[in-house]
């Protein structure tokens, strides 16, 4: 299915294209009531400043990364999706917007545990839902490469990370290297990913060397940010 755009809305101050016969009930009614991607976007513009580089790892159809640009430049944001329609969906909003941002089909790992080759991309009925893991309501599998985010994260000279990835954060943080990370920005789910295997990846991060900002815990989104002292 290839993204055409019938209407055209206002969300966070962006025109937003929509196809309101592909999508599902709650994922228009989040946009037409202007909560979609709220919170992510709210955290964003408390953390990021003018120099910052970004990994986007979860790109969706590009709100956060045009909202990011605003603040760090779009040339600074490197953002990963892997669902087809939703690099087509967000083209159409960055280019409707004005913005030129690079989205990459890939699918990012640690380097302990990255696959060789193509891994199964399960494409789900609510496109918020598409995940790594199989689950009820997918609609399609496709194969999708499979890439190093530490090595992302080197070749970008990346200082963020933003991941809204539908439960799968707690296998990309396990063993990942965060060198050169100073801020993380995070969406966790508790029904996809377990709330033990999730405080599990939360500890983890915390004992790597950063703060994680209670104040600023809202509907499920994490903000991070590394102490002083930490090392790697």
């Amino acid at each position: 299915m290839s993204f055409i755009a019938k209407d055209v809305i206002r969300l966070h101050g962006l025109k937003i294209g929509i196809d309101k016969d592909a999508v599902s009930m709650p994922i228009l009614r989040s946009m037409l009531q202007g909560w979609y991607e709220a919170v992510e976007l709210t955290l964003m513009k408390k953390v990021l400043t003018p120099g910052d580089r970004i990994v986007e790892v979860g790109g969706g159809i590009g709100i956060t990364a045009m909202k990011a640009a605003d603040i760090i430049g779009a040339e600074n944001i490197f953002s990963f999706e892997l669902n087809p329609y939703l690099i087509e969906w967000s083209a159409d909003n960055f280019k409707r917007n004005g913005f030129e941002i690079q989205v990459f089909q890939q699918a990012l790992f640690p380097r302990a545990s990255l696959p060789d080759g193509l891994v199964d991309f399960h494409v789900h009925q609510n496109f918020w839902a598409s995940s790594l893991a199989p689950r009820e309501g997918t609609v399609e599998t496709i194969k999708v490469p499979a890439a190093c985010l530490e090595d992302k994260i080197a070749e970008h000279r990346a200082n963020v990370l933003i991941v809204d990835i539908e439960g799968a954060e707690v296998h990309l943080f396990n063993g990942l290297d965060l060198t050169g990370i100073e801020k993380i920005v995070m969406e966790i789910h508790y029904r996809a990913a377990g709330r033990t295997e999730t405080n599990a990846m939360i500890r983890s991060i915390e004992d790597r060397g950063f703060f994680l900002d209670y104040e600023m815990i809202d509907s499920g989104v994490l903000c991070f940010t590394r102490t002083a002292d930490a090392q790697t």
